[in-house]
């Protein structure tokens, strides 16, 4: 961000943009020189489509144009995170509550440091993830002060909802 006006925040300017159509910016990325890629990730509750990735790229491509805060030649890159993305802890994780994850933690919990499953709950004090074990399914509590890294997962074969 280093080739910006520093009383411009075009991160903010992105963010106040898109709010009204209910489009979250996940992360933007600017080019360090002349030719780079400006590259805007966003998403929506539920995943966002290419008709709503269309709409807010033209918004996002006539705020540059307007503000032109960048001082050479880019070029625009909108996109989503994609299926298996990171997901940024812990403000992704309330919006993910039903969705499978990968989660990494810095020390073992209950004896292991990777657990794969889907987010039960989430809250300021951790998250309750359903794993497989065996033939059954069981809960597992993750303090969020544990977790290194929450991943995203799309599983085709998706495992079986447990019965209760």
């Amino acid at each position: 961000m280093n080739n910006l006006d520093p009383t411009f925040n075009l991160e903010q300017e992105i963010r106040v943009l898109l709010s009204p159509l209910g489009i979250e910016l996940h992360s933007l990325d600017l080019p360090k020189r002349q030719g780079g890629v400006v590259r805007v990730t966003l998403d929506e509750p539920g995943g966002i489509n290419l008709d709503r990735l269309e709409i807010a790229s033209r918004r996002i491509a006539d705020l540059l144009d307007l503000t032109d805060p960048i001082p050479f030649r880019y070029r625009l890159e909108v996109g989503s995170p994609g299926l298996d993305r990171i997901l940024k802890v812990p403000e992704e994780l309330f919006v993910n509550v039903g969705r499978t994850v990968k989660i990494k933690t810095v020390n073992p919990v209950n004896g292991q440091k990777v657990f794969r499953g889907k987010i039960e709950s989430a809250d300021s004090i951790g998250v309750r993830l359903t794993v497989p074990s065996g033939k059954k399914f069981v809960t597992e509590s993750i303090p969020l002060s544990e977790i290194k890294e929450v991943q995203a997962q799309f599983w085709e074969d998706a495992p079986p909802k447990e019965e209760k």
